[in-house]
């Protein structure tokens, strides 16, 4: 494309991050004009419109840094790619474990939210719930997450108070406390109900991949345990490089 074609004041807008993102403890008006080869007036206009949409922020020195619209940005790329990366990784849980309920969640929002999930009764199908909730307390997937996130968990805890939704199973809080600390010193929880198990292996980044199948925790858990070491390598492995 001729450089004519090109949007003249995005070019200056972008250029301009581009400078306040190469000086850390940020430049100011006259620096950044100056960079750019352009006119004060014309410089403060653009840099006005991009502190507007928190692209860039003016601190108590009036020097220009790029603002949280940057970062949320940077995170929202990450998130997709991390979030691909976790879709491919439980399909391959799935073909594995091809009856267990298998689920990779986090907390999002004030809230324990399943972000995706492979089912027996929905075979080869990635689900992808926008409603899919687990109530605090109550699985190991939400005890998981509790332990592996104990700012959020925190907010969590108050919006719905331990006396009232957690004690009947758990009987004090003394207890629960114990619960999370041995869930986030083995890095994992399970839990029995007849002849079904339940196990959550917590992730990096706040995470948890869960399993729910047939048969006793005590004997399957070190097959979980070995893929979900799997699972972890294959999403984390090039950001812990």
């Amino acid at each position: 494309m001729a450089q004519s074609d090109l949007v003249q004041s995005l070019l200056r807008g972008m250029e301009l991050l581009r400078l306040a993102a190469s000086r850390p403890e940020g430049m100011t008006l006259s620096e950044l004009a100056a960079a750019s080869n352009l006119q004060k007036t014309t410089a403060y206009n653009l840099l006005r419109t991009l502190c507007a949409r928190d692209f860039l922020h003016k601190d108590a020195q009036n020097r220009f840094q790029l603002g949280p619209a940057v970062f949320e940005m940077a995170s929202a790329g990450h998130s997709s790619e991390l979030m691909n990366k976790a879709a491919a990784a439980l399909r391959s849980l799935h073909e594995a474990f091809p009856m267990d309920v298998l689920t990779f969640s986090t907390i999002d929002g004030g809230r324990i939210r399943c972000k995706l999930r492979f089912s027996p009764d929905r075979p080869g199908e990635l689900q992808q719930p926008t409603d899919r909730n687990f109530p605090p307390y109550l699985s190991v997937t939400a005890l998981a997450l509790q332990a592996a996130n104990p700012d959020k968990a925190e907010s969590i805890e108050r919006q719905y108070p331990f006396e009232e939704y957690g004690e009947g199973l758990w009987g004090s809080a003394e207890h629960f406390a114990r619960a999370k600390q041995e869930t986030l010193k083995m890095g994992y929880c399970w839990r029995q109900s007849e002849d079904r198990f339940s196990i959550a292996f917590i992730m990096p980044e706040g995470f948890v991949v869960g399993f729910g199948g047939e048969g006793m925790a005590k004997t399957e858990a070190a097959k979980r345990h070995k893929a979900a070491e799997k699972f972890k390598k294959l999403v984390w492995s090039k950001a812990e490089k």
